[in-house]
């Protein structure tokens, strides 16, 4: 891959529109006619770490911060217990993502499997409900930074810390190779771990509860009522979402064996930061913990941990800008998959059209985030009702569509499973916002 190319080659990429059970398999043994790019090496390719960087932070975005909350209202046990089960099966669901891309080449994005996979009628659906989750994830990630610049400087006007946060995040969604971008996605990992070490140290630094480590608060092992917990299983979900990102980690692996690994690694490290997260949070603050932590931070600094202030803040305000290219590079990749199939004309590999595309998808996110300033307020039942879609079920459909052999009856009781977490979820999410 070079600097011309574009981030994912499609040299190979052909759109049958016929049934899918028709399309027939070139054995993955026979290099003369099957394309051979998703098992051989590539120097220019992501290492395992790198890709690994890419992936969590990935996950660790946002969601973190209502972690502590979430453990205070589900309950610390039940809360645990779910994360966990949560956690492996989205590495599950995303792993069946790459054994897609290993059976067949051109399954290279979520748009390209519902094109193969359940046909033309409902490829168009398909892209607009992925494209909406990312579009909506970009828009939470510019409020997030926009609300923390305004909460360091807030003579400020809100609008001008938004085109702030705007021109940060857009110049990134420029890199053209996800191996550069892991290294600042390395930035956003360093940061995630950085807020778990700073509230400790704040936990620790504050001798009286509230906010205290060494004063710790009373806390819920269980919920007060299904209801409690069925809210809280929405926003848990969205800590585990953005399966549609993985096609473009799995291309950007230099070896694409190595996926499993990265998968287990990244799902790992994450499920543990958000449980000793959460954890260390509910003890610090009990009952009165806020649905954002930043919010118990800045109730309880004291003078020796003022500057912890705006470590965290400016910690904050790092993790989205470096998520935000993730976020676009699937978006970007469908709509160019579109403007190919439409005006085959347009040069799409340019280095013009590259940047011109993003800028104009991040000016979208920007409109829409003036329009809807308080649109984060409904994430909850996004989580719900489209993550858990996105990231539990659509991955197992397609890995159902793709091998025969696949055992039917397991994957559908796990679907049945993420239907109910879905239904319940958004339940508690709708039952939370009219209180």
């Amino acid at each position: 891959m070079t600097e011309q190319q574009p981030l994912l080659n499609n040299e190979n990429v052909k759109i049958e529109i016929n049934n899918y059970d028709s399309i027939a398999y070139t054995s993955l043994n026979d290099t003369s006619s099957a394309p051979i790019e998703n098992n051989q090496e590539n120097d220019d390719g992501c290492t395992p770490f790198q890709a690994s960087f890419n992936t969590i932070n990935l996950l660790a975005g946002i969601g973190i911060m209502t972690f502590p909350y979430c453990f205070n209202i589900g309950g610390i046990i039940p809360s645990i217990i779910f994360i966990i089960l949560l956690g492996y099966l989205s590495k599950y669901t995303a792993s069946l993502i790459g054994k897609c891309i290993k059976i067949d080449n051109s399954l290279n994005s979520y748009s390209m499997m519902g094109l193969k996979l359940f046909g033309k009628a409902t490829c168009s659906l398909i892209s607009l409900f992925f494209i909406f989750e990312l579009f909506c994830s970009m828009m939470a990630n510019l409020l997030l930074v926009k609300d923390t610049l305004h909460l360091l400087y807030p003579k400020i006007t809100p609008l001008v810390c938004l085109l702030i946060a705007y021109g940060c995040s857009v110049s990134l969604t420029w890199i053209k190779k996800l191996v550069t971008l892991s290294w600042i996605s390395l930035i956003g990992l360093l940061s995630t771990a950085s807020l778990f070490i700073v509230l400790i140290y704040n936990g620790l630094a504050t001798p009286m509860a509230p906010g205290s480590l060494l004063d710790i608060q009373h806390i819920n092992l269980w919920p007060k009522s299904f209801l409690d917990f069925f809210y809280v299983l929405g926003m848990f979900e969205m800590g585990f979402a953005g399966h549609s990102v993985f096609p473009s980690i799995y291309l950007s692996l230099a070896n694409k064996k190595k996926f499993n690994s990265v998968l287990n690694f990244s799902y790992g490290w994450i499920t543990l930061l958000y449980v000793l997260f959460s954890v260390t949070g509910v003890l610090m603050y009990g009952n009165e913990t806020l649905p954002q932590i930043i919010q118990n931070l800045h109730s309880t600094f004291n003078s020796k941990t003022q500057f912890i202030g705006t470590v965290v803040s400016w910690i904050i305000i790092i993790v989205p800008i470096t998520k935000f290219a993730l976020l676009m590079d699937p978006v970007a990749f469908s709509v160019t998959q579109f403007i190919e199939s439409k005006c085959p004309r347009i040069n799409t590999d340019s280095r013009s059209f590259f940047v011109s595309l993003r800028t104009f998808i991040a000016t979208l996110v920007l409109i829409a985030t003036i329009i809807i300033p308080k649109f984060h307020s409904i994430l909850g039942v996004m989580g719900s009702a489209i993550c858990t879609v996105t990231a539990l079920i659509f991955p197992i459909l397609c890995y159902i569509k793709v091998n025969k052999n696949a055992n039917k009856t397991i994957h559908y009781l796990i679907i049945a499973f993420c239907l109910s977490i879905s239904i319940f979820g958004t339940m508690g999410a709708f039952y939370s916002a009219l209180l």
